[in-house]
């Protein structure tokens, strides 16, 4: 018997099986199909409305009540029907009222902006997150889930809700767009909103109020948060995108690595930056100098705040 002629052949055979096997096998990403990318652009905002921006703001005892028509007073992108416009809902007045605490206290447990669990209408955004000092909505989530097949799709899973600011959902140059009942609100940080304000780096700065009475302050607060004395410095937030790959199977989760185009690509990290969780934090503020928990509008993820610290009011619940 040659047993050399069949030794080469075993070898041979070996070799191929090799190298089948190598051919055969993917990594995660290979194999996943993507239907989504990282997309920050923004569209122009030339255009004038021919409304007039109304806000109003009183208290009285404990609480205070904000009125205003959703009109911005500064120019916006183009919305409505047309060429080149950004979504098809165009803008209109509206009637809003907005009643808060005057003295807010903390809840116990953190109230997030959008429930993960659950069926409609428990699952999905909730809140908006407040309302600014030109009578405009911060509404930072999307409601827009894997796998992007509607909200009443049964596959739906809110735990994968695509990041508003970086994909296109046909934001203007103030990272906000329109709902269909023709509200205008934002999804970041308002940026002609905040220009016109010609906010100086050296103060902090107030710009409205969240749904549990909290102020908002843009993303610049004292060094020592007890010391109204010490520098002005840029606030940070304390999350960070994942490494890795998504976990999911590209049917009933997204794969793919962590990128930023689902809000739950993001993880916080205590003590990364000077904000907590919620993005905010306990300190003198010229408004408050006996100190007061405050939230802060910051460039990075999360931008706004996704959580509340205290009990939200109704006035700001989402289909509420």
């Amino acid at each position: 018997m040659n047993y050399k002629l069949i030794t080469i052949t075993m070898l041979i055979a070996l070799g191929l099986s090799s190298c089948n096997k190598e051919d055969d096998s993917t990594t995660p990403t290979e194999n996943c199909t993507i239907d989504q990318i990282l997309d920050d652009t923004r569209g122009d905002c030339n255009v004038s409305l021919p409304f007039s921006s109304v806000f109003t703001q009183s208290t009285s005892g404990i609480t205070r009540t904000i009125n205003a028509n959703s009109i911005p007073n500064h120019m916006v992108g183009l919305f409505g029907a047309g060429l080149g416009s950004l979504n098809p809902n165009a803008i209109s007045e509206q009637n809003e009222s907005y009643t808060i605490s005057l003295n807010p206290t903390f809840s116990g447990t953190l109230t997030p902006l959008l429930s993960t669990t659950g069926t409609e209408p428990n699952a999905g955004p909730q809140y908006s997150f407040g309302v600014l000092l030109n009578g405009l909505e911060l509404d930072p989530v999307a409601a827009e889930p894997f796998p992007h097949e509607g909200m009443m799709s049964p596959n739906v899973n809110w735990e994968w809700n695509l990041e508003a600011l970086n994909v296109n959902l046909g934001l203007d140059c103030n990272n906000a767009h329109v709902q269909p009942t023709g509200k205008y609100h934002y999804h970041g940080s308002p940026t002609l909103y905040l220009q016109n304000l010609s906010i100086p780096t050296s103060t902090m700065t107030l710009i409205g109020y969240a749904a549990d009475g909290f102020p908002i302050y843009y993303k610049y607060a004292y060094s020592d948060a007890s010391d109204n004395s010490s520098s002005i410095i840029e606030m940070i937030p304390s999350y960070k995108l994942k490494t890795g790959t998504r976990p999911g199977d590209g049917t009933t989760a997204p794969c793919d690595v962590y990128n930023g185009v689902y809000s739950n690509d993001y993880e916080y990290e205590t003590g990364l930056g000077t904000l907590d969780e919620a993005n905010g934090r306990t300190g003198v503020t010229p408004e408050y100098p006996s100190g007061t928990y405050y939230y802060v509008i910051t460039e990075e993820f999360p931008s706004i705040p996704r959580y509340f610290k205290g009990t939200p009011s109704n006035d700001f619940k989402i289909g509420g």
